[in-house]
């Protein structure tokens, strides 16, 4: 089933900006369709931060090599270069596993109605789009698991593994909580994202305002639009423009600015079945810059063997073995 929604427009804007120079006519036209709903807005905004993170990173060194890894066959002249720039915008704008939409119906208040609870999971690879009953848009993550249970004074959900996207609906009579179980992330109407990790979780907030209330420590942290706070259990980490990168898999990419190489392969192993495995601690330490597909562990290992990061040991068709180059 095709879904046309403001994120598919955005992406075709987008490429149609791109591909050459707006007339006066497209300029206006453009200006109409962003100001015509808050959703278009948004998805404006999300589909510029994720290409502006893609394009920060494709001038560093690093990107050469992956590039080439990457490469593939261009598209037959007769294509007009809007309609190529349109099919790169639209495969940026869909992540590479499965997405299936959902709906959640409005939970009832009767006594014994109170303690149901709604369960939303996604297996390896598949993202899964919910519909929640107050208008919020709840996008899960690869390997993710939320219950929603029956709605009273808060609309309190449960992340109980992986990690979620929140597009709250207004209503500042009744905050919208993400509950991990380490800590609670508090909104009345904004974007933002929440990933369960260990001890810990992360939010990376994209619109908004959210307050993040960690029981271990005193005092509540009001977040601001574009900053990240990450708790591993024992230490609160904030960083104040690491939302973008940390959001990109919603486009179907995954970001990583000098990331240990272990770290970068156990989260590409979050998208895929096919497992990488390194054997070897000491390159498990080497910092790694790119920007990848969600699930293409292939592109992956090419990129790291063509920049001299690891080579492949063995592999069959459930892992790869690595080792350090």
């Amino acid at each position: 089933m095709t879904i046309t929604n403001a994120s598919d427009e955005a992406a075709r804007w987008y490429a149609r900006r791109h591909a050459a120079a707006p007339t006066a006519a497209e300029q206006a036209a453009f200006e109409a369709w962003r100001g015509d709903s808050a959703a278009n807005a948004k998805a404006w905004a999300a589909t510029e931060a994720t290409h502006d993170a893609l394009g920060g990173l494709a001038a560093l060194p690093e990107m050469t090599a992956l590039r080439s890894a990457a490469r593939r066959p261009a598209p037959p002249p007769r294509f007009a270069p809007w309609r190529i720039a349109a099919s790169v915008a639209a495969l940026v704008a869909g992540a590479a596993g499965t997405y299936s939409l959902m709906s959640h119906r409005a939970p009832t208040t009767t006594a014994s109605a109170v303690a149901a609870v709604a369960h939303y999971r996604t297996a390896i690879g598949e993202q899964r789009i919910v519909a929640l009953a107050d208008g919020t848009r709840m996008t899960l993550n690869t390997d993710s698991q939320i219950d929603v249970p029956a709605w009273q004074s808060e609309r309190r959900i449960r992340l109980l593994r992986g990690e979620g996207y929140f597009e709250v609906a207004k209503d500042k009579n009744h905050p919208f909580v993400v509950e991990t179980g380490a800590g609670d992330v508090v909104a009345v109407g904004t974007a933002f994202a929440v990933r369960k990790a260990g001890r810990g979780f992360s939010v990376a907030l994209a619109e908004g305002k959210v307050r993040v209330t960690i029981p271990a420590v005193a005092e509540p942290t009001l977040l601001t639009p574009g900053e990240r706070l990450a708790y591993d259990g024992v230490a609160v980490k904030r960083e104040t423009s690491g939302a973008g990168e940390a959001t990109t898999w919603l486009a179907g990419n995954l970001t990583f600015r000098d990331t240990a190489l272990g770290d970068a392969i156990a989260e590409m192993n979050r998208y895929s079945p096919r497992k990488i495995v390194l054997d070897d601690p000491a390159a498990a330490h080497r910092k790694l810059t790119g920007v990848f597909r969600t699930g293409d562990v292939a592109t992956f290992v090419a990129a790291l063997t063509a920049y001299g990061m690891a080579r492949i040991e063995r592999e069959d068709a459930a892992e790869i073995r690595l080792k350090g180059a």
